[in-house]
């Protein structure tokens, strides 16, 4: 049986394998009239065919040596120095120099090369001759792809690797696909899709380098047409090889637009015409309210779906097909919403432009990005107040403005001479810090400012940076004050030591 469920998942690999996102393992069909021993009998010569295969590359690329017999020994346990030599020298990992030392053995070189990579932390962190982990193999091998665990672990689950340990043809199999997924400079675009109207769905032959994800350099290196630009980062997709969810700026519905990629092949994308599907709008300060999305209606952030964050997610993380299907079900994906505005309208007045607050729009297990009124301004109390969008729909698009008191600031404690925590009374179970700044005033006359550094609250307290090469000076007092009317404080004092 374990043998029928390694096979259908290799099929559904082989299937995958060029670069989107790999098919989850489906139950074997019981209403097939083929009868069970039949199926059984050519599964298992699939799977060994699959396993031969790719021991047979490991061989000729001279990363597999068989035994003083000639064996393999496909299905005999591999330890953790057996697994580390084939992982470094499959994955491309860069080897440390040792020719002018004798090891004392033979794996002594890999676990050398694997602390100078980064891939453990020290030579003791690894017993080389136990069975090799399941989990402490995924690690690995997602370090040295410097990608995420998760994406490594649904590999395995794909392959049938579904034990505590692993063994030697599982190993070739699982090294053959991660290659697949080391990073390139010379990857290039293999399809591009339009998902709705802010986002682009981009394959490519192989991961990007990560200089080349960064937000300056993809938007140098994808040349759009009518001068259509990225809004962020490209995001590699958990549980791909090669796939990425591309924000874009807002497309014409129906425009095709060309690109290449570091100026090779041409491709061409018609826009989507689909935009976000939103729940509805609520006020979370006098200044800021915020749209909401849920995962059971078929709407999904990408903060819970790509490579990047999944290790921070926990059960929050997904892994969608490459059909942007969840469990079967089939979901929009929100992207990095970085430089979107949206308009909000009080009855009987002008429309205002509000921007997106950064970061803010997947924490804590939501979906609810927060948009911010210009500065010095605050929503009226009684106004109703209409929010629309060119990429949004938001099926209950009114609220009605409250008068909702500032935050607490509780105590402001020193982490280090530019480092502070800020502690609210009460925890807001969601990211009001976002944005804000406070200001010190010192006993010897300076005035320092500090803002909060995005995505460190825990809990109730923020860790906030001062600005402008500002510093704390020992022994003098420091009286706190919010900079603006997000929040109060009541006589909080930082005593600098």
């Amino acid at each position: 049986m374990r043998k029928v469920k390694q096979t259908i998942a290799v099929v559904a690999l082989t299937a995958m394998i060029g670069g989107g996102t790999l098919l989850p393992i489906q139950p074997a069909n019981a209403a097939t009239a083929v009868p069970y021993a039949t199926v059984s009998q050519a599964a298992s010569a699939y799977f060994n065919q699959q396993v031969d295969k790719a021991i047979q590359q490991l061989v000729d690329k001279k990363v597999l040596v068989g035994y003083q017999d000639g064996s393999i020994r496909a299905e005999q346990n591999i330890t953790n120095a057996e697994f580390l030599k084939m992982a470094i020298l499959t994955l491309h990992v860069e080897q440390a120099n040792n020719a002018s030392t004798q090891p004392a053995k033979w794996y002594t070189p890999f676990i050398e090369t694997a602390v100078n990579a980064s891939l453990i932390e020290k030579a003791d962190d690894i017993v080389p001759n136990e069975l090799a982990d399941k989990t402490a193999t995924a690690q690995l091998v997602a370090k040295a792809l410097q990608r995420d665990v998760k994406s490594v672990l649904y590999w395995m689950d794909g392959l049938g690797i579904d034990g505590s340990t692993l063994n030697r043809g599982q190993a070739a199999q699982l090294l053959v696909l991660a290659e697949k997924s080391v990073r390139s400079a010379d990857a290039q675009i293999v399809s591009i899709r339009s998902i709705n109207k802010v986002s682009l769905e981009v394959t490519f032959s192989a991961p990007l380098a990560l200089a080349d994800e960064a937000t300056d350099a993809a938007n140098a290196n994808f040349a759009f047409s009518d001068e259509l630009k990225l809004v962020n980062q490209p995001r590699l997709k958990t549980g791909s090889i090669a796939t990425y969810i591309v924000p874009v700026q807002t497309m014409t519905p129906g425009k095709t637009y060309t690109t290449n990629y570091k100026g090779k092949q041409q491709h061409s994308v018609v826009a989507s015409n689909e935009k976000l599907q939103l729940s509805d709008v609520r006020q979370v300060t006098a200044d800021t309210f915020e749209v909401e999305s849920f995962r059971a209606d078929g709407v999904i952030d990408y903060g819970y779906m790509i490579s990047a964050y999944s290790g921070g997610r926990g059960a929050n993380a997904a892994i969608l097909d490459e059909n942007n299907k969840l469990n079967g079900k089939q979901m929009q994906v929100i992207p990095s919403l970085a430089s979107r505005q949206a308009t909000l309208t009080p009855a009987g007045g002008d429309p205002i432009t509000v921007n997106y607050v950064g970061y803010t729009q997947s924490t804590d297990g939501k979906q609810e990005p927060k948009f911010r009124l210009p500065a010095g301004t605050t929503l009226q109390a009684g106004v109703e107040y209409t929010v629309s969008a060119d990429w949004f729909d938001l099926e209950d698009n009114t609220f009605t403005a409250q008068t909702i008191a500032p935050l607490t600031i509780a105590a402001v404690d020193k982490v280090n001479e530019t480092t502070l925590n800020v502690t609210l009374s009460v925890d807001p179970g969601d990211e009001l810090f976002a944005y804000r700044s406070i200001q010190l005033k010192g006993s010897d006359g300076t005035t320092l400012t500090a803002q909060y550094k995005v995505q460190t609250r825990s809990g109730a307290t923020g860790v906030f940076e001062l600005q402008q090469e500002g510093k704390l000076v020992d022994g003098v007092s420091y009286e706190v004050a919010p900079v603006g009317s997000w929040a109060v404080v009541d006589k909080v004092t930082l005593a600098a030591k």
